[in-house]
């Protein structure tokens, strides 16, 4: 299942972004989406995401799933509906 969430300072509240990842027994993050006007660098992969307005520790807050359609609904074409003739 894939999960998106805001990426909070501990010290001064400032939302730098969000992150997006795969939720399993441990949250794997997959990519860092800088809010608009995001001033810093964004940090690649394995390095720690710090607030970019003072540089503290931040948390995760308000994770919620991302909506996805199976692949089975995704790829299947939409029926046609066919107006039924009655036998007169």
């Amino acid at each position: 299942m894939k999960v998106v969430g805001e990426v909070k300072c501990y010290h001064c509240g400032h939302v730098s972004g969000e992150v997006e990842g795969t939720r399993t027994d441990r949250l794997v993050l997959h990519s860092f989406n800088p809010r608009p006007g995001y001033k810093g660098t964004p940090p690649g992969p394995g390095e720690r995401i710090r607030c970019e307005r003072c540089g503290g520790p931040v948390f995760l807050e308000d994770v919620r799933p991302i909506p996805t359609l199976p692949l089975s609904l995704a790829a299947a074409p939409a029926k046609k509906r066919t107006a039924r003739r009655r036998a007169a």
